[in-house]
């Protein structure tokens, strides 16, 4: 049997590379948790609409269409995933257009929301089988968090109601891609631009962090007592 068709590869990585990208994928997990927590509590979907669609254009990419090799129990966690992020994607179909505030374009929601969907996972599929992609497919991953991180900081907190959103998510996003960087710094030390984007979106991460605190301060400063 070969390491990716193990239980856990150990053959292609070592242990310490397996426990970071195993922490950074259960803190993943933790933030889709929560987001899908909050659409039931809010009926808010609290990540970007745009990196709703690419992110699970990635999910499908390597959840269902192509296999890390990381080892059999991470080709079901990326499946985990798939599933967790569908049910995102469900809700953000079908009850998202109500939070766009231009009614002239709150009939493009869906539409504009399943192409990007589609554009995206055609992009993907072909960026992966021309072989520019990790055998883990991170490096796609890394730029579909890439985008997220940014939307956040961008799209979110522009106009943000902080009570309807979770920090716990935020940590959880920062703490599930910056365990997925040590693992790329230990396995992939010669791919700069992979490194580059995880150290862009560790600082992403961290100013949607602090600006997110702020609001939330702000917000009860001027509540009435």
């Amino acid at each position: 049997m070969s390491g990716a068709e193990s239980l856990v590869n150990l053959t292609n990585y070592t242990l310490p590379q397996i426990i970071f990208f195993a922490l950074g994928g259960t803190f993943w997990v933790v933030a889709y948790v929560v987001v899908l927590m909050n659409i039931r509590k809010h009926g808010v979907v609290e990540i970007p609409a745009a990196a709703v669609a690419c992110n699970m254009a990635w999910e499908t990419t390597w959840g269902l269409l192509y296999r890390t090799d990381l080892g059999v129990i991470f080709v079901w966690g990326y499946r985990t995933w798939f599933i967790l992020d569908l049910f995102i994607f469900g809700y953000l179909f079908f009850n998202g257009a109500k939070h766009v505030t231009n009614p002239a374009t709150r009939k493009w929601f869906r539409p504009g929301l399943l192409g990007s969907y589609v554009a995206w996972l055609i992009m993907l599929y072909f960026f992966v089988q021309g072989r520019n992609d990790t055998s883990t497919g991170i490096l796609s991953g890394f730029i579909a968090t890439l985008l997220m991180s940014a939307l956040y900081v961008v799209v979110e907190l522009s106009n943000i109601d902080p009570s309807q959103y979770s920090k716990l998510a935020a940590w959880a996003k920062l703490l599930g891609n910056g365990f997925a960087s040590v693992f790329c710094v230990m396995v992939y030390p010669d791919k700069h631009f992979l490194l580059a984007i995880c150290a862009i979106t560790f600082v992403l991460d961290v100013i949607y962090l602090v600006m997110f605190q702020r609001e939330r301060l702000g917000q009860a400063a001027v509540a009435p007592a």
